[in-house]
């Protein structure tokens, strides 16, 4: 895609802080870091897909795989790590081109991913949203 982000800094159009790269994937530190303490990294398809569903199965688990390599070293550095991806702006995909979040987690850190408000579901609810997702596996 001609105004990715992304597919710029993989053609070398955009500067980026490189961790890792092979033909498939490339890590990098994001320019806007979670935390001051150890950053956080991104791990980015090299071919421009929008949604993980648009991944083909091959090259996701080589993408996993690079997700494993960097995460033990990220729980290294950090004292945790959450790994996230974002799926559509209304998810808070901010770049339309799959990439993973691997941020390393440290005391106070301010970093706020994990905490949402619970709730439960009303008598019989869990089991009609169950229904529904099964519906529309494929």
């Amino acid at each position: 895609m001609e105004n990715c982000v992304f597919c710029k800094i993989i053609n070398n159009e955009i500067p980026s802080t490189k961790i890792y790269e092979d033909n498939y994937v490339l890590v990098m530190l994001d320019i806007r870091p979670a935390t001051k303490q150890g950053g956080h990294t991104l791990v980015i398809t090299k071919k421009h897909y929008e949604l993980i569903t648009d991944v083909p199965d091959e090259l996701l688990n080589k993408i996993s795989l690079v997700i494993k390599k960097v995460s033990r070293a990220l729980l290294k550095f950090g004292k945790g790590l959450n790994i996230l991806l974002n799926n559509k702006k209304i998810a808070g995909q901010a770049i339309p081109h799959v990439h993973f979040h691997l941020i390393p987690r440290f005391e106070n850190d301010g970093v706020l991913v994990e905490r949402w408000t619970e709730h439960s579901y009303e008598q019989g609810e869990d089991k009609k949203i169950a229904s529904k997702i099964k519906s529309l596996l494929k």
